[in-house]
C-alpha cells in the first residue's frame, strides 16, 4: 500500500497563532471590567471623603473635652426641664444641674404612699439603684429634697459624701415651676453625710434629716435592732432635722428643712425617691 501523506492534516502555525481562544479573551474581559470597577469604586471613596466621612470618624473616635460635654448635658437637661409636668420631675432635673444624675432621665423608685411607709419598703426599692434624690412634704406643706450621690446599699454604716446636700424650696411655686431661685442649696458641711442602714429610711447625717420609717435601732444600724436597742419614733411618718453641724444651716434662721412652725421634727404628708436607670450597678459608688 501506499501511504497516503497527502491525507494528512496540515496546520498553519502563524494562522493559529494569530487567533487567541475565547476563553482567554473572556479573561482579559474580565480583568478589564475588574479595573475599571475598581477605579470607579477607588473614585466614589474619595468623593466620601471629600464630603467629610473621614472627619466624622476622627470626631467618633476623639474623646470629648470636659465642655463639650457638659454643654450636651445642659441641653438634655433643658429638654428635659420643658417637656416635664409640673412638679417633682421638673424641679428634680433643675436640682441636679452639675451632678452625676445632670441630664440624665429619672424614674420614681419608691413612693410611701404607694409602696409603704416603712423601711423595708424604701431599701427594697432603692438599693442598687444608684444616687437617690428623695423628696418630702410635711405636715404644714414645706417642701423639701435631700441628694444622695452614693445611693443605698444597706450597707450598715455611714459615709462620707461631700457631693451630698439638703434642698429647701421657697414656696410651692417654685416647687411646681422647678425655679431653681426659689431652691436654697443646704451643702454637706460635717462627716458623716449619709447613713446607709437597712432598718431606716434616708438619713442625711446623724441629724440634718433622718427619717426612721417606723422603729428604728438607737444607732441607726439593723444589727442593733434587738430587744431595749430599738428606738420607737411613735409613727412610720417621723421626721426629724437640724441643721448647722452636718450641713449648712439656712439663710433665713430656720433650724430645720421644714416649716418654720415645726421646728426640728415633724410628720410627713409625702415621700418619694427619685432614681435614673442608667446609674443602676451592683457595686457601691465612692464620693
Amino acid at each position: 500500500f501506499k501511504r497516503m501523506s497527502s491525507c494528512r492534516p496540515t496546520y498553519n502555525n502563524n494562522a493559529l497563532s494569530s487567533k487567541t481562544p475565547s476563553s482567554t479573551l473572556t479573561r482579559r474581559r474580565r480583568h478589564a471590567l475588574m479595573k475599571r470597577g475598581g477605579q470607579k469604586r477607588t473614585k466614589s471613596h474619595s468623593l466620601t471623603i471629600r464630603n467629610g466621612f473621614l472627619e466624622n470618624i476622627l470626631k467618633a473616635v476623639t474623646p470629648k473635652d470636659a465642655k463639650e460635654i457638659q454643654k450636651e448635658k445642659e441641653m438634655k437637661r433643658v429638654k428635659l426641664i420643658e417637656q416635664s409636668p409640673k412638679g417633682c420631675m421638673k424641679s428634680a432635673y433643675q436640682l441636679l444641674a452639675n451632678t452625676v444624675l445632670d441630664g440624665e432621665e429619672l424614674v420614681l423608685a419608691y413612693d410611701a404612699t404607694r409602696d409603704g411607709w416603712t423601711a423595708s419598703a424604701f431599701h427594697e426599692r432603692v438599693d442598687g439603684k444608684g444616687p437617690t434624690l428623695i423628696f418630702g412634704k410635711t405636715a404644714k406643706n414645706a417642701r423639701f429634697a435631700a441628694y444622695n450621690p452614693l445611693g443605698y446599699f444597706s450597707v450598715e454604716d455611714y459615709r462620707d459624701c461631700p457631693a451630698a446636700f439638703l434642698c429647701v424650696f421657697k414656696n410651692e411655686q417654685s416647687f411646681l415651676n422647678g425655679d431653681a431661685s426659689g431652691m436654697e442649696i443646704l451643702p454637706n458641711v460635717g462627716s458623716p453625710a449619709i447613713f446607709d442602714f437597712g432598718a431606716q429610711g434616708p438619713s442625711f447625717g446623724p441629724d440634718g434629716l433622718r427619717i426612721p420609717l417606723g422603729n428604728a435601732p438607737a444607732n441607726g444600724s439593723s444589727y442593733a435592732g434587738i430587744g431595749e436597742a430599738t428606738t420607737s419614733y411613735g409613727s412610720s411618718k417621723k421626721c426629724i432635722s437640724r441643721l448647722g453641724s452636718h450641713y449648712a444651716g439656712r439663710s433665713d434662721g430656720v433650724t430645720s428643712v421644714f416649716a418654720k412652725g415645726e421646728k426640728n421634727e415633724t410628720n410627713l404628708k409625702e415621700l418619694i425617691a427619685l432614681v435614673s436607670p442608667s446609674m443602676e450597678r451592683d457595686g457601691l459608688y465612692v464620693s
